[in-house]
C-alpha cells in the first residue's frame, strides 16, 4: 500500500488481561458515571434508545449493550480515499499511515526565518510538501489561515489543501453545521457531485469531546451533518493525565476510550454504518511547568494503549505522535518525536498525527516535516521486522560466494538491498572529509535543501473549475 508502513513486528503496551480490564473500565464509566451530552439532537437519540439521564445536569448513562451494539453498527472497513486513487489510505490494522497534525497557529517563515502568525500560504506550503513525502499518507492542515476572517477560515484552509495535495484531507476547522455544509459543497464540486463524493470521500471530519466526559452541542451537531454527507468521522479525545484525566495513564486512557465509545454511539444512532475512527492525543501535565508535556514517553504510551483498545473494539485508530515541546528542530525535537511515535507505530496505529509541528503542535517548520518523514521511515523499517524465507536466508548465495569473499557484486545483493536496507534522504553517512568537501551541511541545512528541491520538482493534479467557482461563491456568501 502506497505511503504506508506495514507492521509485522508488533509490540503492545497492554497485556491481554490489561485490555479486558480497560474494556470493563470504559463501559463502567459510561454506565455508572455517564457523559454530559449538550446537543438536543443527541439527547433525543439517547432518550429514544433507552438511556437513563439527569435532565438538570444533562448526564446520560449508556447501557453496555447499547454501546456494544453501536460498535458493531459502524462500517467495518474504512478507507480514507485520496483525491487520486494512488493515495488511498486503507485502515486495515496492518499498516500505519503518517498524518500531519492540525491547526497550529504559528509558522517559521521559510524565506525570512522569522516566527510569525500562520497564514493561508502556510497551509498551502505544508500541504504541498506533505504531498511529496513518501512516508506521509494523510493531510491534516498543519496550521490555519489567520489572515482571513474567522467565518471563512474553514473554506480557505480546505481550498489551500485541495489545491496542493492529492492525498486524503482530514479537517478540524468545520466545527459548526454550516461550516460542514460548506465543506460538503466544495467536496461535491471537486468530485463531480455529492453522490460521487459519497462513493469516494476524500475528506474526513474531526470532531472532539471535552475531557473529561463532556460532548458539546455545536461539534456533535456538526458531526451529524458530516456523517449525513458521507464523511468518515475522526472522534478526537484528549484527556490529559493529571489535568483533564486521572494522573495514571490507565485511568486517562479509560476515560478517552469511554468518550470515543460515547461519540460512536451517538453517530451510529444518528446514521448507522458511518465510518468512525478512534482518535486521541494524550499528553501529561508537567507538574513543574504547568504545561502539556507533549513528546514525553507517556504520550507514546497512551497512544499505543489507546490504539490497542480501538482495535479491540474493532475500530481503526488515529493517535498522536511526532510530538515535541522543543522550539526548533534540535536534539530535543529528535528524541521526543522518536519517543512519542515509536510505540504507537509498533502498536499498529492506523494513523499517527504530528509531523512538522514544534512547540507541542503550535508552530509549523517545513524542514521539520521532511525530518519527521525520515524518522517515520526509520521506525517503519523497524516495524517491518526481519522476514525469514528461503530467499532471505540465501543459503545458495552463501554457498556460491564461499568463505573469505564479499557479496557486493552478487545479483542477490542488487535485487534486495533497497528493500532490506533503510536508505536515508537526509542522514549523511559519508566520511568526515567527504562531508567537509560538500560544505559541512547540518541536518537543518540538508532539510532546507530538500524543501527547495520539492518546491522546484513536485507537481499536484489541479482541481476542477467547478471547485474553484464553488469556493468563490461560498466566500462571498460567508463574507456577508
Amino acid at each position: 500500500m502506497a505511503n504506508s508502513i506495514p507492521v509485522r513486528c508488533r509490540r503492545n503496551v497492554l497485556s491481554s488481561d490489561g485490555v479486558q480490564r480497560m474494556r470493563h473500565a470504559a463501559l463502567e464509566i459510561l454506565e455508572r458515571t455517564g457523559v454530559v451530552v449538550k446537543s438536543k439532537k443527541a439527547q433525543k437519540l439517547l432518550v429514544e434508545a433507552g438511556c437513563d439521564f439527569d435532565e438538570k445536569s444533562a448526564i446520560f448513562r449508556f447501557p453496555p449493550n447499547l454501546v456494544e451494539e453501536c460498535a458493531r453498527a459502524r462500517k467495518r472497513s474504512v478507507t480514507l480515499y485520496g483525491r487520486t486513487s494512488k493515495h488511498d489510505a486503507r485502515l486495515d490494522g496492518d499498516h500505519v499511515h503518517i498524518c500531519s497534525d492540525g491547526n497550529g497557529t504559528m509558522a517559521m517563515d521559510f524565506e525570512t526565518r522569522q516566527r510569525r502568525t500562520s497564514v493561508k500560504q502556510d497551509v498551502a506550503n505544508a500541504a504541498f510538501i506533505s504531498d511529496a513525502l513518501t512516508g506521509h499518507g494523510v493531510n491534516w492542515p498543519s496550521v490555519t489561515s489567520q489572515d482571513v476572517p474567522m467565518g471563512t477560515r474553514h473554506i480557505h484552509d480546505l481550498q489551500a489543501s485541495l489545491e496542493n495535495t492529492e492525498k486524503h484531507i482530514t479537517l478540524a476547522t468545520n466545527t459548526t453545521e454550516w461550516e460542514v455544509e460548506d465543506v460538503l459543497a466544495i467536496a461535491a464540486a471537486t468530485a463531480g457531485g455529492s453522490d460521487e463524493f459519497a462513493q469516494r470521500p476524500f475528506i474526513s471530519s474531526i470532531h472532539t469531546s471535552s475531557s473529561p466526559l463532556v460532548i458539546d452541542a455545536e461539534g456533535m451537531d456538526a458531526g451529524f451533518v458530516a456523517a449525513d454527507g458521507g464523511m468518515p468521522i475522526c472522534f478526537y479525545v484528549m484527556p490529559g493525565p493529571g489535568a483533564t484525566g486521572p494522573v495514571t495513564l490507565a485511568g486517562a486512557v479509560a476515560v478517552g476510550v469511554a468518550e470515543a465509545l460515547a461519540g460512536n454511539t451517538l453517530i451510529q444512532l444518528h446514521r448507522p454504518g458511518t465510518a468512525f475512527v478512534f482518535s486521541c492525543g494524550m499528553a501529561v501535565l508537567d507538574m513543574r511547568a504547568s504545561t502539556r508535556a507533549g513528546g514525553g514517553p507517556e504520550h507514546g504510551l497512551t497512544s499505543a494503549a489507546y490504539t490497542q483498545m480501538a482495535h479491540h473494539f474493532g475500530f481503526p485508530a488515529m493517535a498522536g505522535g511526532f510530538v515535541t515541546t522543543s522550539k526548533e528542530p534540535d536534539e530535543q525535537a529528535a528524541y521526543e518525536k522518536f519517543a512519542s511515535s515509536v510505540t504507537p507505530i509498533l502498536a499498529g496505529a492506523d494513523l499517527i498525527a504530528g509531523i512538522g509541528l514544534l512547540e507541542d503542535c503550535r508552530t509549523i517548520w517545513l524542514e521539520q516535516m521532511v525530518i519527521d518523514d525520515e524518522i517515520s521511515r526509520i521506525i517503519g523499517r523497524m516495524a517491518e521486522g526481519i522476514e525469514v524465507s528461503d530467499e532471505s536466508l540465501a543459503l545458495d548465495v552463501i554457498d556460491r560466494v564461499g568463505p573469505g569473499k564479499d557479496f557486493l557484486g552478487v545479483r542477490h545483493t542488487v535485487e534486495h538491498f533497497r528493500e532490506e536496507h533503510f536508505i536515508p534522504i537526509l542522514s549523511d553517512r559519508s566520511s568526515w572529509d567527504s562531508w567537509v568537501s560538500k560544505g559541512s551541511k547540518t541536518l537543518l541545512q540538508r532539510a532546507s535543501n530538500e524543501i527547495t528541491r520539492i518546491r522546484k520538482e513536485h507537481t499536484v493534479e489541479p482541481l476542477r473549475d467547478e471547485a474553484e467557482e464553488t469556493v468563490e461563491a461560498l466566500l462571498k456568501k460567508r463574507a456577508r
